[in-house]
């Protein structure tokens, strides 16, 4: 009989604010709590787990919840849960100033000293925070000093120290995930609830599911690092490029037993790089298969990774009900390639993209222009094959975004020496990643802005994005875009601004999102 134990409270910040009509998809859920919850669930701590996503009065619940507990521990990711996680924990710094704080996650990882400044924390976990965390409860708990931790950044005589490294584990060295403290049909009932906000992140829908008539959806961690040494990603500093992950046919296993469990339809991975290694893909999906788990999944994948899987493993696949997996082209170059340390051959993009495509798996790619020192004639390649794909490939995503420095990257050290000034405070980390806040810093020249701003709405005109107006419009449209991405070629592009017309003479356009409100002192 395990004896229950003191309270801890785990919070997770909203992904994006509501305020400003955006919200993120409800199949992402605080599987990051719910990992550093394994060993003190395991010991009997009481968890009071609060997900900002599911829970409107978060603050509050927050704030009871501190009242007696053992310590407030929180996650993020850069965007907006750094503002937000910002403003809750300094609320309860506020109440329970005695009350430890423990910060964990991508962001925080890179940037700890911020934290401290900023008095809203006592100790910064570092990378992989399962047996961390666990030390860190324990430790509170017998009222010992967190300095003999491993895996941590604290802040000692008005500066900051690192205790001792703490190296990356598999899975088998966790406690089992507390799938109970899980209150999942609060995310299903989200997922398909109708709503005017912008759904960020929301994957294609698979099979015979649509907007009107949405599946029950899941997501789950079953692995983590990426052995990729990318410089514009900060896996390479936190995790060493080690990568760990859950084997593959245990982990079709446990999939089954949570499809059981909560009966969702289908599944994300949120791993940072799902099919590193070819062995484990083809035996979860031969046990998926095996066990005739009734469900659809995506997940991440490297063009590379698909260049090199036997043609049988591909099928396989498709057999197991993959039916999106996101890649990252990340650049049209060999020279950016080569920059960026991805080291991906261009001819391999549009061929490893046909391997899914002709398997009916939606390809999700993703491709960046405006790299540190990067020049026009590269960004406009880059803008050129995505349009290339996207015509090919007319189902698949290929999704350009401008390029974000992100602390704990080498090209965010390369930003900074061409110019570029990063965020000073909570607040303005927040909103790093709204394009319109920080245009003006950024190496895009406007000629090549424009082009990518009309690639977009060409893109979504001919991928059917476009829901406004009578069909037959809809069609002309997309025929149009047809050609232009065939051609490379928006200029004049007369018919979108008779759309955008037509959608306001209609009233069919949306409020414009408003910029949040920053704390005092953020």
């Amino acid at each position: 009989m395990i004896q229950r134990r003191r309270r801890i409270v785990l919070f997770l910040p909203h992904r994006a604010d509501p305020a400003r009509g955006e919200i993120f998809s409800a199949d992402l859920l605080p599987l990051e709590l719910l990992q550093i919850a394994t060993g003190p669930a395991h010991e009997g701590y009481e968890i009071v787990m609060i997900d900002a996503m599911i829970a409107p009065d978060y603050l509050e619940r927050v704030l009871e919840a501190c009242d007696g507990a053992l310590c407030f521990a929180s996650s993020c990711i850069l965007g907006y849960q750094v503002y937000d996680g910002y403003v809750v924990a300094k609320a309860v710094r506020e109440r329970f100033p005695k009350l430890p704080i423990i910060w964990g996650g991508w962001f925080p990882s890179v940037i700890p000293e911020l934290y401290f400044q900023h008095n809203i924390a006592d100790a910064v976990g570092i990378g992989q925070g399962e047996l961390t965390f666990d030390e860190v409860v324990k430790a509170l708990d017998a009222g010992e000093p967190l300095d003999k931790v491993p895996g941590l950044a604290l802040w000692r005589d008005n500066r900051l120290v690192y205790t001792d490294h703490r190296e990356v584990v598999g899975f088998e060295k966790f406690h089992p995930v507390p799938w109970h403290l899980l209150e999942y049909e609060k995310y299903a009932e989200l997922q398909v609830r109708p709503t005017h906000l912008k759904v960020r992140h929301r994957f294609p829908l698979p099979g015979h599911w649509t907007p009107d008539n949405p599946p029950r959806a899941f997501s789950h961690f079953s692995s983590f690092g990426c052995p990729e040494p990318c410089t514009f990603c900060c896996s390479p500093l936190i995790t060493g490029q080690r990568y760990k992950a859950i084997a593959g046919a245990k982990l079709a296993e446990e999939i089954a037993e949570l499809q059981q469990r909560f009966k969702f339809d289908v599944l994300r991975f949120q791993d940072a790089n799902w099919g590193v290694a070819e062995k484990r893909t083809k035996a979860f999906c031969e046990k998926m298969i095996e066990l005739e788990v009734p469900i659809w999944w995506n997940g991440t994948i490297e063009i590379e990774t698909i260049a090199r899987y036997k043609q049988d493993t591909l099928d396989l696949l498709e057999k197991s009900k993959c039916h999106l997996l996101w890649l990252g082209a990340e650049a049209g170059t060999e020279a950016m390639q080569k920059q960026i340390k991805k080291e991906i051959k261009i001819s391999n993009i549009p061929l490893a993209i046909n391997e899914l495509y002709k398997r009916n798996i939606t390809p999700g790619t993703f491709w960046i222009i405006g790299y540190p020192g990067e020049s026009d004639e590269s960004m406009r390649e880059t803008l050129r094959l995505a349009a290339e794909v996207k015509y090919r490939f007319p189902t698949a995503g290929s999704e350009v975004y401008p390029f974000r420095p992100i602390p704990g990257t080498e090209d965010f050290n390369a930003a900074i020496k061409l110019g570029y000034v990063p965020p000073k405070d909570f607040y303005e980390w927040g909103k790093c990643f709204e394009y319109k806040y920080n245009s003006h810093n950024s190496p895009i020249p406007e000629d090549i802005r424009e082009t990518w701003r009309l690639y977009n709405n060409t893109s979504a005109c001919y991928d059917r994005k476009v829901h406004e107006g009578p069909a037959w419009m809809r069609r002309l449209l997309a025929d149009i875009a047809g050609w232009r991405l065939k051609k490379h070629n928006y200029g004049f592009p007369i018919e979108q601004k008779l759309f955008d017309i037509y959608v306001r003479a209609t009233g069919q356009t949306q409020a414009a999102a408003q910029d949040y409100v920053p704390a005092v002192d953020a």
